[in-house]
């Protein structure tokens, strides 16, 4: 069964509410990071798990992260903000992966944990997953799954099986901890079939990424435009570059037949990762090398200011889960270009936010870019309000929080 708990009252949470208070919960937000090629604040597991725990501990509930890291890899200056241990990663091995945790490690990842503690596993595809659950079950701890659209890699937006081998592993090895888990989130219900399909006796819940704090940052107001049409269309993306992942060839073929065609638009990527030169060398062999713009990582109010300059967002995602870049542009003011794999498909739809591109291929991406460059200016703003409107009422992490507390409690 599957529950989107965005929009399930909690008698529960109201009586605790009415007797004037509530117990405080200890958390510890579990991640597998075996290190890669972009830094933590571009990481976007890392992002959510921050925002979560940030959230939590505004509840006033005892929320904390352990990062679970193999030795001498990724980035070790963690903010301040949210407490944080880094704990190695290590133990025993099958080939190049930990496939057990050593006895080290699972006493400092256990320490002080009690009865009431929640352990909240942010990984999945993972092949040390099945071992910890075992021994986090072991020891009589809860514990819950964010799987963070890894089994996407597995089945498409269209149910095929993608990778046949490792759909196989999960169903006969990972499915145990997955089932095992108190709840298995799910941020789209797209998302929700394919883990059910993998582990169809997981207890799944549909709780969705965000991308501000009503009770930590306020309500975002909607940005107003003070940059001229001009150069109309200005399509861009933020992300990792990560090529097949984010469809990042699909939107380079895409905007070069767009352009050889109208002559018109310019594409700026911002990023992380070490396939930025592949794709700069993608544009030069496309002949659209003086329209593309490939910039390195950019955050904050830099990143912020340089969206100003953008019309649309676009995010053609092979693999995706409600992916943050794509909220917070909606709620810099730019209407979306995305693929139905981002999960944002039915309330883009719905909302008037954007455009969808149904058939993931570079042609479809072509044609999304075309019809976008035909928008006029008040029929623009208007879909502007709309993008934001919908980040406003979907992307908020003070509900999600108080869905995920409610999942970590008992049945």
């Amino acid at each position: 069964m599957t529950v989107d708990l965005l929009h399930e009252s909690s008698a529960v949470e109201a009586s605790a509410a009415a007797a004037g208070g509530r117990i405080a919960l200890t958390i510890r937000h579990v991640v597998i990071d075996d290190g890669g090629p972009h830094p933590s604040a571009a990481n976007g597991i890392h992002h959510v798990v921050r925002r979560i725990a940030r959230e939590q501990i505004a509840a006033r509930d005892d929320a904390g992260i352990i990062f679970l890291r193999q030795p001498g890899k990724g980035d070790v200056a963690e903010p301040l903000d949210v407490p944080t241990l880094v704990l190695p990663l290590d133990g025993r091995k099958l080939g190049r992966h930990v496939v057990g945790l050593s006895s080290l490690t699972l006493a400092a990842l256990t320490a002080g944990a009690g009865p009431d503690t929640i352990f909240h596993i942010h990984t999945a595809r993972q092949p040390l997953l099945l071992a910890l659950a075992r021994e986090l079950a072991r020891r009589g701890f809860a514990f819950g799954i964010t799987v963070h659209g890894r089994y996407s890699h597995v089945i498409d937006g269209n149910g095929r099986i993608t990778n046949w081998k490792s759909a196989l592993y999960l169903r006969l090895v990972e499915r145990r901890a997955i089932e095992r888990a108190r709840f298995v989130q799910a941020v789209s219900t797209g998302e929700a079939e394919i883990v059910r399909r993998l582990a169809p006796g997981a207890r799944i819940s549909v709780v969705p990424n965000a991308a501000y704090s009503s009770t930590l940052d306020g309500v975002p107001a909607l940005p107003r435009r003070t940059t001229s049409f001009a150069a109309f269309p200005t399509f861009g993306y933020c992300g990792r570059y990560e090529i097949v992942h984010k469809g990042l060839d699909l939107l380079i073929e895409g905007f070069a037949a767009f352009h050889h065609a109208t002559g018109r638009g310019k594409l700026v990527f911002i990023g992380t990762g070490p396939k930025r030169d592949i794709i700069a060398r993608m544009a030069t062999a496309l002949g659209v090398a003086g329209a593309v713009e490939i910039h390195g990582p950019c955050f904050g109010a830099a990143k912020q200011r340089m969206m100003e300059g953008w019309d649309f967002f676009v995010q053609p995602s092979r693999f995706d889960g409600v992916p943050i870049g794509a909220l917070e542009a909606a709620l810099a003011g730019l209407p979306l270009i995305v693929s139905m794999e981002t999960g944002l498909a039915g309330q883009i739809t719905s909302t008037g936010a954007g455009i969808v591109i149904g058939n993931l291929t570079a042609k479809a991406v072509a044609a999304a870019l075309v019809e976008a460059s035909a928008i006029p200016p008040d029929a623009w703003s208007a879909m502007a309000t709309n993008a934001h409107s919908m980040a406003i009422e979907i992307g908020d992490w003070t509900p999600i929080a108080e869905s995920l507390r409610r999942l970590y409690q008992p049945a």
